[in-house]
């Protein structure tokens, strides 16, 4: 709408000049363009802006993926080390004698809680860093959305300026004809 108001506002300017000598024309055109071709400058550096913030996003979500698929690995790994420990030590108490086997069994419950405590440290581990994560992937997409807000309003600023001097060098050249 502000666009179409704008082309409105220099294509009116351009007719009320038609009166005007060659030379007023040439200046007016010529100052026209560069009001179109500075709100065409403004608005890609404001699109252009917004497709780096969207990449930067996309990039550090692709990162926090990979590396919660890495802390995942390594968990299942860690519990397959674990779980083939806890085998290895059954097949020693079963062929153990039967006054050890006692001391075996408690040395496995053992193994088996400090698995498990091994796993949550790493499942609390893990949540911590996609928490992180999630808070910085946030903080990125608000820096963003207030840097397209100032984007904006830089080009409305700018728009607003070169319509006002088309006017006002309407309103001169106006004065000029009158005299």
């Amino acid at each position: 709408m502000k666009k179409s108001l704008l082309a409105t506002l220099v294509l009116g300017s351009v007719f009320a000049l038609a009166a005007c000598d060659q030379a007023s024309k040439d200046q007016m055109s010529a100052k026209v363009e560069e009001a179109k071709t500075s709100v065409v400058e403004a608005k890609d550096a404001t699109v252009e802006a917004a497709k780096d913030v969207k990449d930067a996003v996309v990039e550090k979500a692709t990162e926090a993926k990979d590396k919660m698929v890495e802390m995942k690995d390594a968990a299942a790994d860690k519990m397959s080390e674990i779980k083939d420990s806890a085998s290895d030590k059954t097949s020693e108490v079963n062929e153990a004698a039967s006054d050890k086997a006692a001391e075996i069994k408690e040395s496995a419950t053992e193994m088996k809680d400090t698995a498990a405590d091994k796993v949550a440290e790493v499942n609390e581990s893990a949540s911590d860093k996609a928490a992180e994560i999630k808070e910085s992937a946030t903080e990125m997409k608000d820096t963003a959305a207030d840097n397209m807000a100032e984007m904006n309003e830089e080009a409305k600023e700018k728009a607003a300026a070169a319509a006002d001097a088309v006017s006002d060098k309407a309103e001169d050249v106006k004065e000029a004809v009158e005299k």
